[in-house]
């Protein structure tokens, strides 16, 4: 377990930084990982999109406690080697969903003063940052997951020497959060270098 998710951990934070503007995963500035499993203290996850076919108590993997230090110690030294940003992630007070609307102004009473709107997104940071997330490695492609779509609208099917790792990006800027969830597999060649061979997307809440 610690060596396949080291390997793999430093695999997608190789791949995010070299990303590109055209497909996904897209190259993203302020960037910040949390080098805790799923982002959570127990190292499983607390919120799940959800896939067909997945059931998350059976087919994800969890580190025992024993393990679990080291585990985040090593993703912490990557992050370090590649100067890459980690942490908890930083609250913003009043930052509504991107899609959340604003609420109906109240009923003006006679001879009350006109009452100035509420801002959702007043709390927002003013410049768009990111959170990442990852989750423990995963052998094989879930059952749930194939022929599913990628990110390229390809069914995909792997064989072979296959790992899934549960990716969460949460972005937050002046227009107010989103969370995606991804699954990203990938082949180990003979090398033994993990090699990203499909993005597919599981969830989106804004």
């Amino acid at each position: 377990m610690l060596r396949a998710d080291s390997a793999l951990f430093a695999a997608i934070v190789r791949t995010q930084l070299a990303a590109g503007d055209d497909d996904y995963p897209l190259r993203i500035e302020r960037l910040r990982y949390d080098a805790r499993p799923y982002g959570t203290p127990s190292g499983y996850p607390e919120v799940f999109a959800g896939v067909q076919g997945i059931d998350p108590t059976l087919t994800f993997a969890r580190a025992g406690e024993s393990a679990m230090g080291e585990l985040i110690d090593n993703r912490k030294e990557i992050l370090q080697r590649t100067s890459v940003a980690f942490g908890a992630p930083v609250e913003y007070r009043q930052c509504a969903g991107v899609r959340v609307p604003p609420p109906p102004p109240p009923r003006k009473s006679a001879g009350a003063a006109r009452s100035k709107p509420v801002d959702v997104h007043a709390g927002c940071p003013k410049s768009l940052e990111y959170y990442v997330t990852v989750g423990l490695p995963i052998r094989g492609q879930p059952e749930g997951l194939k022929n599913s779509r990628d990110t390229r609208g390809r069914r995909v099917a792997l064989r072979g020497d296959v790992w899934t790792m549960l990716v969460d990006e949460h972005s937050m800027g002046p227009r107010g959060w989103s969370w995606s969830q991804y699954a990203w597999l990938f082949k180990r060649d003979r090398s033994g270098r993990f090699d990203l061979a499909a993005t597919i997307l599981i969830g989106v809440v804004e």
